[in-house]
């Protein structure tokens, strides 16, 4: 009986034990510390559902109020920039949302041509549960950007003209994760990015390198996609296109191809140099001045279903 029992409680021990460790396994695979995303998701247009309806300040409130925050790349600035990358896109149709912003005071804005292709109707959240209709949509043959068109809209961002100084940093602001938010880059050079799927084409790029965030939440920073770009000066030199999270790079819309689809639309843009200089330590605060003004609002690609 004695020898019975101590089977028994040997085969109780070991029944936990691999219990257990099947819960730590399982949990590895369901989780990595972010907050996941359904499978079906993309992480370059997120699905707006996957994101609580939150009041406009509380939304802004946690990332004005704390410092910008930055983690070690896996690649230091000085490995080179590759010549040729390539990105996958998606050919499934589903609401999602990105980013875009404002280039004049009459209805133009810029996002990422992605974010607007294969949507039935396009949305700029200005308020919760309120947008502004997009009645129209130029998108660039060759490149990841695209012009929307509504009735009216806010005052707009200065685009760096041609022969102006460039600036080595960069701040990106737009909705990663679908919340207000903006990174701090530093330029690193151009390479060639070939788009795979529904958006066939090969286009250069600016390459870089990410030095901080706000708010902190590291991870994928998908929603950011056709967000401004800003240099120092706090002029447009890039639309938001893509990332590579574990090397902690961006890649962006060049200028010249921004010019290109605003002249394809017929359309305007701001070119004076009245800008709001932008330093690493101050960026937070320029960006929740632009998301506050409407100046770059969040892009919802609405899908209806199948019938």
């Amino acid at each position: 009986m004695r020898r019975l029992l101590s089977v028994l409680r040997n085969l109780y021990w070991i029944v936990m034990f691999t219990f257990a460790i099947a819960m730590v396994v399982s949990g590895l695979l369901e989780s990595d510390g972010q907050t996941p995303n359904p499978r079906h998701d993309n992480p370059r247009r997120p699905s707006p559902e996957n994101f609580t309806p939150r009041a406009w300040d509380t939304e802004t409130r946690d990332w004005l109020t704390a410092w910008p925050k930055s983690q070690r790349n896996e690649l230091s600035d000085a490995v080179p920039v590759p010549a040729e990358g390539e990105i996958f896109g998606s050919d499934e149709r589903r609401t999602s949302t990105g980013s875009g912003f404002s280039i004049n005071g009459v209805g133009r804005w810029l996002t990422a041509r992605h974010v607007v292709e294969g949507c039935d109707t396009l949305w700029l959240q200005v308020a919760p549960n309120k947008g502004l209709r997009v009645h129209r949509v130029v998108v660039h043959p060759e490149a990841d950007v695209a012009l929307l068109e509504t009735k009216g809209g806010p005052a707009g961002l200065p685009l760096k003209p041609p022969t102006q100084k460039w600036f080595p940093d960069a701040y990106n602001v737009g909705f990663p994760n679908g919340a207000p938010g903006a990174v701090h880059s530093r330029y690193l050079g151009e390479m060639v990015m070939r788009h795979r799927g529904r958006m066939g084409f090969r286009e250069k790029v600016n390459v870089w390198s990410e030095r901080s965030r706000i708010p902190g939440r590291f991870g994928s920073l998908g929603g950011l996609s056709g967000g401004a770009v800003l240099d120092s000066a706090g002029r447009i030199v890039g639309v938001v296109e893509a990332e590579s999270q574990r090397r902690g790079r961006i890649m962006t819309t060049q200028p010249e191809a921004i010019r290109k689809v605003i002249k394809l639309a017929q359309a305007t843009a701001r070119t004076d140099t009245a800008a709001t200089a932008i330093n690493a330590d101050a960026y937070p605060t320029e960006a929740r001045r632009l998301i506050t003004t409407l100046r770059v609002v969040r892009v919802i690609c609405r899908v209806e279903p199948a019938s």
